[in-house]
């Protein structure tokens, strides 16, 4: 049965911003000459913002360190993304095809409102998005399922009847405890056997899942 409602991530699974990032790490890698920061502490970042963020790099570097790393990160960061981020393979499509299918289209990111809608504008896909909830209109950050139980709740439509789909394991997780059916698409992280057990199922791309929801019975 066809979901009555679609609910998208941004980073890593709409807009490649995650390489960018990555990119930044690598930077911060090479200037303090510390092995690891943009193949491990980065990739446990993949999907946390803020506190969440920070709580995991300076629980591998220490405060000061840690803090220090990541301010200049978040800097370079900020720079690489100023401009059009590119847009995943299949990211216009499948909005468009839930569109023909006539199912609302939400996103669900961490990541502030100021800067999600200047991404989704810049990339052309914010007219294709029915509803968008972000990072600083909520109180408690993915794996907490409470970004994706307020878009159930706009919509009126019980977990069940909603779909989800996402790139990293802590959105993922976040879709399974609200209880709402979610497909994976990995980006920089690979699935895990933990990932297998929360999602419907785990695909390659966005092209993929497009096929898949328009396969499901009506």
């Amino acid at each position: 049965m066809r979901p009555k409602l679609v609910i998208f991530d941004v980073d890593g699974l709409l807009l490649d911003t995650e390489a960018l990032y990555q990119k930044a790490w690598a930077m911060a890698e090479e200037k303090y000459k510390i092995s690891g920061l943009s193949s491990g502490i980065f990739l446990k970042c993949v999907g946390r913002s803020g506190k969440d963020a920070e709580d995991v790099v300076t629980g591998e570097l220490g405060q000061e360190l840690g803090m220090k790393i990541l301010g200049e990160v978040r800097k370079t960061g900020k720079h690489l993304l100023e401009g059009t981020i590119p847009v995943k393979p299949g990211a216009a499509a499948i909005l468009d095809r839930v569109r023909e299918l006539k199912i609302p289209r939400a996103v669900a990111t961490a990541t502030s409102r100021d800067l999600t809608l200047k991404r989704l504008r810049d990339a052309g896909l914010i007219d294709k998005l029915d509803y968008i909830l972000c990072g600083d209109q909520i109180t408690r950050r993915k794996p907490d399922p409470e970004i994706y139980c307020k878009v159930l709740e706009h919509f009126s439509v019980e977990p069940s009847r909603a779909l989800v789909l996402e790139d990293s394991a802590v959105g993922v997780e976040a879709a399974y405890r609200a209880h709402i059916p979610c497909i994976m698409i990995p980006d920089l992280v690979p699935r895990s056997p933990k990932q297998e057990k929360e999602t419907i199922a785990i695909l390659p791309s966005l092209l993929d899942a497009a096929a898949l929801i328009e396969g499901w019975q009506s």
